[in-house]
This record gives C-alpha cells, structure tokens and sequence, in this order.
C-alpha cells in the first residue's frame, strides 16, 4: 500500500497520520485478539486498536489499519512484528517524517480526490509516473493543475454514481421475453445514450453488459474473450451482426459470435431468422 492510499484511508477512518500503522501479508482470518497479541510484543507502543480492513490485489491477503496511544516517530517499530514459529512474520508500515502529511490539507485533499479518480478509471500512481517526464515535480502549481483536472472529470461524469440513465433490457431471445426490447428498438436507445454519457469507455462498457441478458450476453462475453481490447462500438457491432437485419452480415459472420450453448434459445433465434 503506498503512501498516498494509506492518508486517505486514515482520513476516512479519521486516524491521526502520526499515530498510524499499516499491518500487511496478513491472512483474511485473522481475528482482532491475535492481531492485539501481536502486538502487544512491540514494546512501547502504548495502547492500540484496529480501525479498518481491506483485502490487498490478489484477495488472499489484507491490510489493517492500526492506531496506537503513542506518536509512531515515538517508537521503535520493526520492520516486520510476529510471534516466532506461531504466527507472521507481518509487514508493518508507518509514516516517516518526510512522507507527505496531513499539515497541508490542500494536498491531502488533493491526493484524496486524485486517487478517488484513478480507482474509477481502472489507474494508479504508477500509470502517471510511466507518462511522466523523470524530471517532473510535484510543485504547487501542477497539483493545482491537476486538481482542477481531476473536479472537472467527477463534474462532467455523472454517469459514474449512481444516478446515471440506465440502459433498457435486451436478451437476443425470441419471441421477447417480458420487459425485454426489440433489437432495433434497443440499439437506437442504447447507442443514443452511450454517445450522450460523458465517461471513459470501460464505464460504458459496463453498463452495457449490465443490460445484456441470454445470447447477447453470451455475444459480448465472447467479444471480449477474443480481443480483451475491445470497445463499447464493437460490442455494438458483434450485437448488430448477429441481431441486427439481415442484409448487414452473412450467416457465417453471425456464427463467428453466437455462442455454442444455449442450444434451445439459439435456435429459436436461428428458426426466427
């Protein structure tokens, strides 16, 4: 867990900076009176207590945030705490004097909404420093220019809580099922709203897989399969092909994307073609 991840989430977690620890490669059974037995083993740490969990990326392990009595800078914290051949080693993570602090809280603020953004483009710090010039700073005025950045894209993105338009029901099976929508009829509707959605294409994208249902699910599912690169327009044009009139594709592109199961609802489409 990095730097920046570590102040937000003591920020959400409302746990001062200087009295924060981070306990890492801990499994995700560990209960809250071994994590204090651990603990308890590093001297001078005063009084403790978990505040928060989360699961690291690969989802076999987890952080914990941990706040002491005393000022970390206050005590000598290893590297690693554990109790011998019984239970750790864990890593263990504290804030040093040089890390960034809550004493600005234009930057902490700044860092906060620049890793809100990145976690809903699907990004991290990394990608930013990889497109970065190596002599690059982090002055003032770029983190005004990304900050400004940053308010401007959770504007103009609404589609990305909750109150975005959702998009109509469509399965590919016929006759239609209940609540379900003729092709011609959906795909005027979908493409309308996907054109009038201001947000990145993986948004859009999974949106519309939310709306798929039966064969045309099964389309899109193996679209991506195919080529993980794929857009919100070509799962469109897999949909089109297949479901779309008959005049835009030849029966051996339909076959290219309609899935080998199913069989009783794919051939009522192919009867119906």
């Amino acid at each position: 867990m990095d730097v920046y991840e570590i102040i937000a989430w003591c920020k959400e977690k409302n746990v001062a900076l200087e009295n924060a620890v981070v306990l890492s490669n801990m499994p995700l059974d560990i209960t809250d009176t071994v994590i204090y037995r651990v603990l308890d083993t590093v001297k001078g740490n005063g009084k403790t207590k978990v505040y928060g969990r989360c699961s690291d990326k690969t989802g076999r392990e987890q952080f914990v945030l941990v706040e002491t009595s005393k000022r970390v800078s206050e005590i000598s914290f290893p590297v690693f705490i554990g109790i011998p051949d019984e239970i750790g080693p864990w890593s263990t993570q504290v804030l040093s004097a040089t890390s960034p602090s809550s004493g600005s809280s234009k930057g902490e603020e700044f860092h906060t909404k620049l890793m809100s953004f990145l976690k809903q483009e699907g990004k991290s710090l990394a990608d930013i420093q990889n497109v970065a010039s190596p002599a690059l700073t982090l002055n003032t005025e770029l983190v005004g220019a990304i900050n400004s950045l940053v308010q401007k894209c959770q504007t103009a993105s609404p589609v990305e809580t909750q109150n975005y338009r959702k998009l109509h029901t469509f399965s590919g099976l016929t006759p239609t099922l209940n609540g379900d929508e003729d092709y011609e009829v959906w795909a005027e509707h979908t493409t309308h709203i996907l054109e009038e959605w201001q947000c990145s294409d993986n948004v859009k994208k999974q949106r519309l897989v939310e709306c798929l249902r039966g064969p045309a699910a099964d389309i899109v599912r193996f679209v991506k399969v195919e080529n993980s690169s794929a857009t919100s327009c070509d799962y469109l044009k897999a949909l089109d092909t297949a479901f779309g009139p008959t005049e835009n594709a030849s029966d051996g592109e339909v076959q290219k994307y309609l899935p080998r199961k199913r069989g009783k609802a794919l051939c009522v489409y192919n009867q119906a073609r």
